[in-house]
């Protein structure tokens, strides 16, 4: 499921604490338990089933936010966690082997902050990483094989100047950094990640866009891609099953502007030829299992069964060892199958 958190109504911009979730196979929304700290532009996370909420603003140009809070889908409840250490509003967030990163963001209107604090849901305690090089806020953020890509944004508020900065950052080395600059300079952003690319899509500048641009970080090059129907900024972008669910936002420039509640589904393509049809990953007990993330042309070269099908998984013909690493390879004969694996315990 897809979950709308807080945001602001249109006169006089005052922060909300609706939470609503969207299931993409049903087509329905269904309203939730509202969030204890009414906020906008916050920044949202999900971490073994739990969402979490961090930052914000109450208004405009006042109330910045270190807060964070917990929702718990499976007791729909909500829990306060250890606060951030820099308040912040309009940041972005990504998650890497269960800790949440949040980069950058604004405070109120102005100026770009540059710190990277991490999260860590376990021991419910924060941590200081590199600062990003570029400070800024209302960018996006997504997660490609373990790296954080910061893609555009704006510093400061209402007027910029608008970014079109693209900033890798690596967890495991602590180290970011630039690669090729996104076509379109925009903040407001939102992007997600599908089949090892990174979709960025709408936003502002001097004017709200409905552009749809995608990175691909094997080559680093973009991509123009179909338009959103509408040009919006300020929306959110998530993604499930492969799919892009895209949500609310705003038309104008001027703000407090007129939210809208309109939600688009975006399928990325998946003939492209750069596109390396193989993965590794590391046998804990037992067998490595194939998660096929394509919805058509599967083959049948190695045993396993379609997240999308039915049945069972299957498990390979030749079970690696505990501790092996195993590559498996696949005929680029099909582009249009993107597959990973995935680690599985007999």
């Amino acid at each position: 499921k897809v979950y709308a958190v807080g945001g602001h109504t249109v006169t006089p911009g005052a922060s909300i604490s609706t939470v609503e979730a969207y299931d993409p196979v049903a087509n329905s929304w269904t309203t939730k338990p509202d969030m204890p700290t009414a906020k906008l532009f916050p920044v949202a996370a999900a971490v073994n089933g739990k969402l979490y909420i961090i930052g914000g603003a109450s208004g405009f140009v006042s109330g910045v936010m270190k807060t964070v809070e917990e929702y718990d889908p499976a007791t729909d409840s909500w829990s306060p966690k250890a606060d951030m250490p820099t308040a912040r509003v309009a940041p972005a967030a990504a998650v890497v082997d269960g800790k949440v990163y949040v980069i950058g963001g604004l405070t109120n209107v102005g100026p770009g902050i540059s710190a990277v604090e991490a999260y860590d849901p376990v021991a419910n305690t924060w941590e200081q990483k590199a600062p990003m090089p570029t400070p800024r806020g209302v960018l996006c953020a997504a997660v490609v094989d373990g790296k954080i890509y910061a893609i555009g944004g704006s510093v400061p508020l209402p007027d910029g100047p608008w970014l079109n900065a693209v900033e890798m950052y690596d967890p495991l080395t602590d180290t970011w950094t630039h690669r090729a600059s996104m076509p379109t300079t925009r903040g407001g952003l939102a992007c997600a990640a599908a089949y090892g690319r990174i979709y960025v899509i709408g936003g502002r500048s001097k004017a709200t866009f409905a552009t749809t641009e995608e990175y691909s970080p094997v080559t680093d090059t973009w991509t123009r891609r179909a338009d959103l129907p509408v040009a919006t900024a300020s929306l959110a972008a998530s993604e499930v099953n492969g799919r892009i669910y895209v949500i609310g936002g705003y038309t104008s420039t001027v703000l407090p502007a007129p939210g809208v509640a309109s939600v688009y589904e975006y399928t990325p393509p998946l003939n492209e030829p750069d596109v390396k049809i193989w993965r590794e990953a590391k046998a804990d007990q037992g067998f490595v299992r194939l998660e096929w993330l394509s919805r058509s042309d599967c083959i049948d070269t190695l045993q396993f069964r379609s997240q999308f099908g039915t049945g069972d998984w299957t498990e390979m013909e030749q079970l690696p060892g505990t501790g092996d690493m195993v590559t498996v390879e696949f005929p680029e004969t099909k582009p249009a199958a993107f597959y990973r694996l995935v680690r599985g315990l007999k």
